[in-house]
């Protein structure tokens, strides 16, 4: 059977801000949501896509403009490494410019939110996402058995 349906399994959402306020708050959200889910931190995009190369994640949340790299060349690296399979992505900015939203959902984003995020907004988001790659999962297993 597999692990990923299994009632004690925790979905794994990867968050990257080079802001570690944004961080706590972004955290502190998705734990309102599901306090079950196993969130991973970073404050390094790069780190974070080595990190991420070979797991298994169910969501990632990243910001836009960060040193490293900005959150569309983060989207786009990843999608190109990852081989685990389709990652949903919430890229969140600072800039209200629908342009760049649009552009960042067809670099790969999955949604784009403006920064300061409505807490309720995320929440919205992330549960809908989250129950998408569950039931992606499941969907899986049936498939293959």
């Amino acid at each position: 059977s597999d692990i990923r349906s299994a009632a004690k399994f925790k979905q794994t959402v990867l968050i990257i801000d080079d802001q570690p306020i944004a961080l706590d708050i972004h955290q502190a959200i998705l734990r309102s949501l599901r306090p079950n889910l196993n969130i991973v931190t970073m404050t390094d995009p790069l780190e974070a896509l080595k990190w991420a190369e070979h797991k298994q994640l169910d969501l990632i949340i990243t910001d836009f403009s960060m040193a490293e790299m900005n959150g569309m060349q983060f989207v786009k690296a990843f999608n190109e490494t990852n081989s685990v399979g389709n990652v949903p992505i919430i890229v969140i900015t600072v800039l209200k410019d629908k342009a760049l939203h649009k552009a960042l959902i067809a670099s790969g984003a999955t949604a784009c939110l403006t920064k300061p995020v409505a807490a309720g907004s995320l929440r919205k988001v992330a549960d809908f996402l989250l129950n998408e790659s569950k039931q992606f999962y499941n969907h899986q297993k049936i498939a293959i058995n």
